[in-house]
C-alpha cells in the first residue's frame, strides 16, 4: 500500500536494467542472500526484478504509458531467463530456479486459456519439416515433449524452427546438445589448471606421487584448491579423478578434514572420483589422501574438476592421467 515508495523503487529498478541481445537483465556486484553470484546470481536477481516490475505495471504505478514500458521490459527479462535455462531444465542453482519459477507463475496468473487453440507444433530443420507434435491445452500441466533431431543435423550451421499458430497459447522450448572437445596438446602432463571467468578465478592442482605402482602399493594424491578472484563466496566442489579399481583410504580423508579447520567439511567416495565439499580460506586449501590399486591395469584416471556450488559456470578441469599398475 505504500505507493510512493514502491514507485521510487520500481523506477530505480527500470534504470538499472541492462540490455543484451534483445534481452534485459539485472546485474549484481556481490552475492545474493543465498550465496549466488556470477550468472546464477544474475538469474536469481533478474527473476525478482522482473516480478517486481510486472506487479508494478499491473497497478499502473507512475505516469501514463509506464504500464506499456513495464510490459516490454518484463518480456525482455523473461526472454533472458528462458535463454539461460541449463541443460537439466533448471537455472544453475536452487534459489535461482525457485525465483524463476515463481516469476513464471506470476506472469501466467490470471491468463485465460485460449479455448480451442491447442493444435500442434511443426518442427522444421534446415527448411524441411521433420516432425509434428500435439500440444497440451493451455493451463494444463504436462510432461516435456521431446523430439530427437540428431539424425536431421548436418555439418556446419543448422537452422531449427518451431512453427505454431499465431494465436496459440504461450509455450517454451529448449534445445539441448552434447559435444566433445579434444584435450589440449600436453594437457595430460599438466596437473594444474587456472582459469578466469566472470570476475572470479579458480585454481586446481592435483598430483599423484606415482603413476606407476604395484598392486596394493599406497599412492598419495596431493590437492590444492583455491578461489583467487575476489568476487564470489561460498562452497566449492572438487572432483578428484581416480583410476579404475582404486581403494580409497577413508581415514586419510577424515584426517584431511580434521586438519582443514572446517575448510573441508564433507566428502563422497565414488568408483571413479572423490568429491570434496570445500569452504577454502584466503590462500586456498591444500590436502592429501591415499588410495591403493586393487588390480593390475593400464588405464586413465577420471578428469579432475573444481567448480563453484552456487555458480557452476565457474569451473576448471584437469585432464586425466595415464597410470600403470602391475
Amino acid at each position: 500500500g505504500e505507493k510512493s515508495r514502491a514507485e521510487s523503487a520500481v523506477a530505480k529498478l527500470r534504470t538499472m536494467a541492462r540490455e543484451e541481445a534483445g534481452t534485459s537483465y539485472w546485474n549484481l556486484e556481490s552475492n545474493t542472500p543465498f550465496y549466488g553470484w556470477g550468472l546464477a546470481g544474475r538469474i536469481e536477481t533478474t527473476a525478482l526484478a522482473v516480478n517486481a516490475v510486472k506487479r508494478a505495471g499491473e497497478r499502473e504505478i507512475g505516469r501514463a504509458g509506464e504500464r506499456e514500458n513495464a510490459e516490454s521490459l518484463v518480456n525482455r527479462g523473461l526472454l533472458f531467463l528462458l535463454r539461460n535455462k541449463d541443460r537439466y531444465g533448471v537455472w544453475l542453482s536452487t534459489h535461482a530456479t525457485i525465483n524463476v519459477l515463481d516469476t513464471l507463475i506470476s506472469l501466467n496468473e490470471g491468463e485465460v486459456a485460449k479455448s480451442g487453440v491447442t493444435g500442434g507444433a511443426e518442427i522444421v530443420v534446415n527448411g524441411k519439416r521433420v516432425s509434428s507434435v500435439a500440444m497440451p491445452p493451455a493451463g494444463q500441466l504436462s510432461d516435456p515433449i521431446t523430439v530427437d533431431l540428431s539424425s536431421f543435423l548436418s555439418r556446419g550451421d543448422n537452422r531449427v524452427e518451431i512453427r505454431r499458430s499465431s494465436n496459440a497459447a504461450r509455450a517454451s522450448a529448449q534445445l539441448v546438445e552434447t559435444h566433445y572437445e579434444p584435450w589440449e596438446q600436453g594437457a595430460a602432463d599438466r596437473r594444474e589448471n587456472f582459469r578466469l571467468r566472470n570476475s572470479s578465478a579458480l585454481r586446481l592442482a592435483v598430483n599423484y606421487d606415482k603413476l606407476e605402482a604395484k598392486v596394493g602399493e599406497e599412492i598419495v594424491c596431493n590437492v590444492t584448491a583455491e578461489r583467487v578472484g575476489h568476487y564470489g563466496y561460498g562452497m566449492m566442489l572438487a572432483e578428484i579423478g581416480l583410476p579404475p579399481g582404486a581403494d580409497v583410504d577413508r581415514e586419510s580423508l577424515e584426517r584431511a578434514a580434521r586438519e582443514s579447520s572446517g575448510s573441508l567439511n564433507q566428502y563422497d567416495v565414488l568408483p571413479d572420483r572423490v568429491i570434496v565439499y570445500l569452504w577454502p580460506r584466503a590462500g586456498g586449501l591444500k590436502f592429501s589422501f591415499n588410495f591403493k590399486p586393487r588390480y593390475g591395469v593400464k588405464a586413465q584416471t577420471a578428469p579432475s574438476a573444481l567448480y563453484d556450488y552456487y555458480n557452476p559456470e565457474a569451473r576448471v578441469v584437469i585432464a586425466p592421467s595415464r597410470v600403470v599398475f602391475k
